[in-house]
């Protein structure tokens, strides 16, 4: 059998991949620039590949080659045999039969030199799918590892959050309402509530990967079923959910699965949830931190890079700056994913590649600046006790005290 390396930059797509090239746009973001999706998609065509071989309706032999292909891919060595865009002519067929031909192609390299067979892209790698299933399946394992990822950084911020509490216990700040001085608040209060935000995105987070776990691999034309062998769905899951590690099990309805795309809205509003109470912490510490003359100075975030070009010695918050950036782009995507959701036809969804194209890298964008944040805001910010404690020396608490004694009124006036 031939090593992969012996297959880097020859074409092994075919036809119908060469008509897509030709009928869609030179630019945008490619299947190749996702290697996730890639991998995904070829646990799927494993998958298949499996029940296929078990149900008897795949010869052995074919059966290994395109299983080796796919694990080829799935590691990401023929990652230059995918240069469709993610948003192609077609809803995801395009996609289907670009990873058909090229598993077809390299199966049949892979064949022993005394075999007299060819593999076919639709005859054997698509055996008892369709795009309708394929597609969505593919999609879902990709997304419920990105919402793994994402969740497991949102408990590392978390937990660099409830450090800065530990250290700043029994430190006081002036808390503001209307951006008016207000009453003390302590610093380990603000962090803990920092932290249990992010814990609860995690964990909103892991709700929306669980709506994923049901696959409608097996259901091929339309949820029915036709054109697959009995037990394929049952059998093919429980291949994915064993390659994959992940608790995957049969859609309850295939025709509602097929129709209803509802759980990606619900993880792109999660993303953008999550993007927005992150831009709201960094512009929080934004705030904090102005200065160091003319503002709050309040909190003094860690010295990284010059924040000017013009200006010797300015120093500016790049990392709370940049995560607020990088939330526009995500509660962005989840606009584009709920309009993709809403726009599906009576009887299937064909926006899967819009899904794809904006959700995958909001996932990656969150799962790339949260770990950042943590590591190069939070964990090595302190607090400027000295500036706490000048600003922190009228505050409203006393007042309140004297108010339930004296009266609001009667304070009111001696505070005016």
């Amino acid at each position: 059998m031939s090593d992969s390396t012996d297959v880097a930059n020859t074409p092994l797509w075919g036809p119908v991949t060469s008509l897509a090239l030709q009928n869609s746009p030179h630019t945008g973001l490619r299947l190749r620039d996702l290697p996730e999706f890639l991998r995904a998609f070829a646990d799927v065509k494993l998958a298949a590949v499996r029940a296929n071989r078990d149900l008897g309706v795949l010869d052995a032999v074919r059966a290994e080659v395109i299983a080796e292909a796919a694990g080829e891919v799935a590691r990401g060595d023929l990652l230059d045999q995918f240069p469709l865009r993610v948003v192609a002519t077609g809803g995801g067929t395009s996609t289907n039969m670009n990873v058909n031909e090229v598993l077809a192609s390299r199966a049949s390299q892979l064949l022993p030199p005394d075999v007299r067979l060819t593999v076919h892209p639709n005859d054997h790698v698509n055996r008892s799918q369709s795009t309708n299933d394929v597609y969505p399946t593919a999609t879902k394992v990709l997304l419920v590892r990105q919402a793994i990822e994402v969740a497991s950084v949102l408990r590392k911020l978390a937990r660099s959050y409830r450090r800065q509490a530990e250290q700043h216990e029994g430190v006081q700040r002036l808390g503001r309402t209307g951006w008016q001085d207000a009453v003390l608040v302590p610093v380990s209060e603000t962090h803990q509530a920092h932290a249990v935000a992010a814990e609860r995105f995690a964990d909103q987070f892991d709700v929306a990967a669980q709506t994923l776990h049901a696959v409608q691999l097996g259901g091929t034309a339309l949820g029915t079923g036709v054109g697959a062998p009995a037990g394929f769905a049952r059998l093919a899951v429980e291949h994915l959910t064993e390659i994959t590690g992940l608790p995957l099990r049969p859609s309850a309805s295939t025709v509602d699965a097929y129709a209803h795309a509802d759980g990606y809205s619900l993880l792109a509003d999660t993303a953008a949830r999550c993007a927005g109470i992150l831009f709201k912490q960094s512009q929080d510490f934004l705030i904090l931190s102005s200065g160091p003359n003319g503002g709050l100075s309040e909190v003094i975030l860690p010295k990284l890079q010059p924040g000017s070009s013009i200006m010797p010695g300015k120093v500016n918050p790049v990392v709370p700056s940049m995560v607020g950036q990088a939330s526009f782009s995500i509660r962005a995507a989840a606009v584009a994913v709920g309009m993709a959701v809403a726009a599906g036809e009576p009887d299937f969804n064909a926006n899967g590649p819009s899904v794809v194209a904006n959700l995958s890298p909001a996932l990656n964008e969150l799962a790339a600046v949260v770990p950042v944040f943590a590591d190069r805001c939070i964990d090595s910010l302190h607090w400027n006790r000295a500036r706490l404690a000048e600003l922190a020396s009228h505050p409203f608490d006393s007042l309140i005290e004297q108010a339930e004694k004296d009266g609001y009124d009667a304070v009111a006036g001696r505070s005016a």
